[in-house]
This record gives structure tokens, C-alpha cells and sequence, in this order.
């Protein structure tokens, strides 16, 4: 019994260490341009084209800037802050932003997505470019959701940096009603310091020498 509660109380104090760790290590904010869409140019909902700071539109005029208060008429409210986009207006279009990454490090990728709610077909599709490749194709089935809450889903992946890479994010549905993007970020990856890994080497070793 007494073996049983000596190993659990060396795991207690190796998930403690791991959890302070993890805390220490990690390095919060994107290094995306605008994230979230709220900087852009013009005013009014429906600003197609206007422009958005820090992403370049496909084809201006392509992409629906909507915003959830603030101006009227109120279409839907973002998953972050006021604004969020739909990626087709008049047909599938897409934004893109270049970063500067450091090479051969992990980056992780998150973004939340859901679907115009004014039309357009049940299963809303896109997929999303690191440089020329295509690393993931979300979809989102609309379901009759309303302006309050259009069920917006966060997607996360990692990606490798190469120096300089392009985030691209292209509808596929086809029509004029299209999906819709928010909360964009773009966050390194933190690695273990040395400092870590010869703690939890310690504690491990604690741990086979009283297994013993």
C-alpha cells in the first residue's frame, strides 16, 4: 500500500512539473495581421472589397465583411469581436496573408468557421492552402441556424514555417452564399527548454528507482 501511494504521489509530482512547465513555456499571440477581420476598409455590412488589413482578397468585391453590432443591419455575430467574413459573395472566393516564420519550426493554426445563413447549399466547404499545398478541407453543414449563434467551429492543425509562407483560405461551395471564417491565429509551437527535460529526467528516474 505504502509502495502503491509513494508512486502516485511521484506521477502527482511529475504532472505538476509538466503542467508548471508547459505554463513557463508558452507564447501566447498570433503572428497574424488582423486576426479576426476587425480592422478593414469602408463602413456598412456587405463591405465587399473594401479591403482588410494585413490579408489580400481574391477578387475584389468576392468576399462579404460582416459585421454583429455596432452597424446595422446586424447579420450575424462573430465568433470574435464584431466582425467575420463569408468567402463568397457573388461565387467562392478566398484570403490570403503572407508571415514570416521561422524555418523548421511548428506553428499551430486555428481558425472558426460556420456558414451563411441567408442561402445557399446545406454542406458548406473550403480548403485551407499553407503556401501551395492544401492541409486541410473543413466543411460545415448548415442546419437552419440563426443570426445569434450560426454554430461556429474551431478547426486547429499545425503547420512547419519555412521562412516566408502564405495562409490561404478558398470557398468551395458552389453559389453565392458561402462559408464563413473568424478567429484566425497563428501561434508557435513552444519547445522544452533543457531546463525541462533534465527535470522530468530526474523525476523519472525517482520514479523506476522506487518501482524498483
Amino acid at each position: 500500500m505504502k509502495s502503491n501511494l509513494s508512486k502516485q504521489c511521484v506521477c502527482g509530482v511529475l504532472l505538476c512539473v509538466v503542467a508548471n512547465l508547459n505554463a513557463q513555456n508558452l507564447q501566447p499571440g498570433s503572428i497574424l495581421i488582423n486576426g479576426s477581420f476587425e480592422s478593414y476598409g469602408g463602413s456598412g455590412n456587405s463591405n465587399i472589397g473594401a479591403g482588410l488589413t494585413g490579408w489580400t482578397i481574391g477578387n475584389a468585391g468576392g468576399v462579404d465583411i460582416v459585421f454583429s453590432t455596432g452597424v446595422g443591419p446586424t447579420y450575424w455575430k462573430a465568433a470574435d469581436g464584431d466582425v467575420s467574413l463569408s468567402l463568397a459573395y457573388f461565387g467562392p472566393d478566398s484570403v490570403r496573408q503572407t508571415v514570416t516564420t521561422t524555418p523548421g519550426k511548428t506553428y499551430q493554426l486555428t481558425f472558426s468557421m460556420a456558414a451563411e445563413i441567408y442561402g445557399g447549399p446545406a454542406t458548406r466547404t473550403m480548403d485551407v492552402f499553407w503556401n501551395n499545398t492544401v492541409i486541410s478541407s473543413p466543411s460545415f453543414q448548415y442546419t437552419g441556424q440563426g443570426p445569434d449563434n450560426i454554430g461556429w467551429t474551431e478547426f486547429s492543425l499545425n503547420v512547419v514555417g519555412t521562412g516566408t509562407d502564405t495562409l490561404r483560405f478558398l470557398a468551395t461551395s458552389a453559389g453565392p452564399y458561402g462559408p464563413t471564417l473568424d478567429n484566425v491565429s497563428l501561434v508557435l509551437v513552444p519547445e522544452p527548454t533543457t531546463t525541462s527535460l533534465v527535470a522530468l529526467g530526474l523525476i523519472a528516474f525517482g520514479l523506476r528507482k522506487r518501482h524498483r
